[in-house]
């Protein structure tokens, strides 16, 4: 049997607003810079912090299938909140990211609530989610270390459509979080 190559990846994932990228693009000249760390830049219009990662195909997903993704992503009620990042530092396969942070515990509250409304039933767990943005691939290592934190107010989350390996991201769907919120989660800061 014959295995069929994923060409086509779906995930939703926070999207830092225009002068963050900016910021973030400073944040990482300035660690590269400082590290001596060297790689595969992300595009600044590729940024994101993955919330989860919906699957790998073979094919486009049909619009049928975006429109269903988005309804049951819908069912996720939160607030808009602060995101923040206060550390850098090298993943094990090659990533350098952004992490840490008084947003960690509202990022994997958004992100177990996405996979409790997606996630089929009796699906396989997944390892914890570790909120991140990928800065860069590099196969240097770099310490930890502190950053200026970078900081954007998440106002929706988007579901993405990317090409693994050819650089193209398209938004297929944004879900709106709530502004004005009441509600009050751990980490979440108004």
């Amino acid at each position: 049997m014959t295995s069929v190559e994923a060409t086509d990846r779906l995930f939703f994932a926070l999207i830092p607003d225009e002068k963050t990228v900016e910021a973030i693009c400073g944040t990482r000249r300035h660690l590269c810079e400082a590290t001596g760390i060297s790689g595969t830049e992300i595009l600044p219009e590729h940024l994101h912090v993955t919330l989860w990662h919906v699957g790998d195909v073979a094919e486009p997903p049909l619009p049928e299938a975006i429109d269903a993704l988005v309804e049951r992503a819908s069912q996720v009620d939160l607030p808009c909140f602060r995101v923040s990042f206060t550390r850098a530092k090298s993943l094990a396969k090659g990533a350098f990211v952004l992490c840490g942070g008084k947003s960690v515990a509202a990022l994997k509250t958004l992100s177990t609530r996405l996979r409790d409304v997606l996630s089929e039933p009796g699906a396989e767990k997944r390892k914890p989610f570790t909120p991140h943005m990928t800065l860069l691939r590099s196969e240097t290592l770099a310490p930890p270390r502190d950053v200026s934190p970078v900081t954007w107010t998440a106002r929706e989350i988007v579901l993405v459509h990317s090409l693994p390996g050819k650089t193209t991201h398209r938004h297929v769907g944004r879900l709106p979080l709530r502004p004005g919120a009441q509600l009050w989660l751990p980490g979440f800061d108004f």
